[in-house]
């Protein structure tokens, strides 16, 4: 198996909670180089991974000859300046989201995309989740979607997004609904309708090109026994749900089979038995187990062993990683979003922002 050479910038908690787990299950991917500022977690990260080499400065990871591509996983203020600077010393660019936060900075990368020849892929992972991807296929069959509902609830307010203001929500987690509708649909927004109860807590409605329309349940107000994601898609005749990346069931298609179900998403570090069990029980698996992380039962009253919540469930981390460095290592182009597309999820962002603001539907 032919596989791309590779650096890591930033060894903070999404390399720790995907990457750097993840690498090693990437059959296309060589790792060589760490990079953080920090030397103490590079020198844990380092060792626990048994990466060859580790630096403190990114210029000299991108000085490497041998370093194909780069995964960029820093702070986000830091990710486009540092994609672009991979961009110009040659290298393919792996990058998480959100890739910037103004529209100069995400055309500063495309335009050193186009000048440099480099492939960028934006973190957007779902669109490998493969319920997803099998969704997208029974969806098509059904004549294109015509309407879809997207739940994307959990414990935001009150757990991992307190340390944002209210409502940039929109920019760093609904983001990825915003591009995986896109993705469903093949189509761009038309309009946004955005509405809210309270901070982080309402209803947007979009409409497509296509003619599809689209409403999202946007809540940080979810509780720990409350799957996060669901989708519910319609076409012209058929259509599909999925809960929570675990459990797909086809509806007006005899071609496909009713239900198709999904193994879970694993970390080496914590306890793993539910993904076999959601392979197998599908969305009972998935309530039962985060019933028991609601009321603290094993595996969830261990702290150093309990599995992170939205972790579970195969959401398309080590497929996309994995499918971008076989593009990189063969030379072919790559599925994944591209820099352009996550500023058109910027775009919507900033026009759902401007919807809520004025109470009317705006044009992204």
């Amino acid at each position: 198996m032919t596989q791309a050479c590779f650096g890591l910038i930033g060894t903070g908690g999404i390399a720790q909670s995907q990457h750097l787990p993840n690498i090693p299950r990437c059959g296309h991917i060589r790792l060589k180089t760490l990079c953080d500022k920090r030397e103490g977690v590079l020198k844990e990260m380092r060792a626990k991974y048994r990466v060859p080499r580790a630096v403190t400065s990114s210029d000299e990871l991108l000085a490497d000859p041998e370093i194909q591509a780069v995964i960029v996983a820093t702070d986000e203020k830091m990710q486009a300046p540092l994609t672009v600077a991979a961009l110009k010393a040659g290298k393919h660019v792996y990058v998480e989201k959100p890739l910037a936060s103004t529209r100069e900075a995400f055309a500063g990368v495309v335009e050193e995309q186009k000048r440099s020849g480099r492939q960028v892929a934006v973190g957007f992972n779902r669109r490998f989740a493969p319920a997803y991807r099998k969704a997208r296929e029974v969806i098509r069959a059904c004549g294109g979607p015509t309407n879809i509902h997207y739940r994307i609830a959990d414990e935001y307010t009150r757990g991992w997004g307190r340390g944002y203001p209210p409502g940039s929500r929109l920019f760093h987690e609904v983001c990825h609904v915003f591009d995986i509708l896109r993705w469903f649909c093949g189509s761009e927004v038309a309009t946004v309708y955005c509405a809210e109860s309270r901070p982080d807590d309402g209803i947007l409605t979009l409409t497509f090109a296509s003619g599809c329309v689209a409403s999202i349940m946007n809540s940080g107000y979810g509780t720990r026994d409350l799957p996060k994601e669901r989708i519910e898609l319609i076409g012209e005749h058929g259509g599909a749900t999925v809960e929570e990346f675990v459990e797909l069931r086809t509806f007006g298609r005899a071609e496909y089979e009713p239900v198709y179900r999904y193994g879970g998403h694993t970390h080496p570090d914590r306890e793993s038995s539910y993904a076999p069990a959601f392979e197998k029980a599908g969305d009972d698996a998935l309530f039962e187990t985060r019933r028991k992380a609601f009321e603290g039962k094993p595996p969830f009253d261990d702290a150093a062993r309990s599995p992170h919540l939205n972790y579970m469930v195969d959401k398309g981390w080590i497929a996309s990683l994995d499918c971008f460095a076989e593009c990189v290592a063969s030379g072919t182009p790559a599925e994944n979003a591209t820099p352009d597309d996550a500023l058109k999820v910027f775009l919507i962002a900033q026009a759902a922002a401007r919807s809520r603001e004025s109470g009317g539907v705006v044009r992204p």
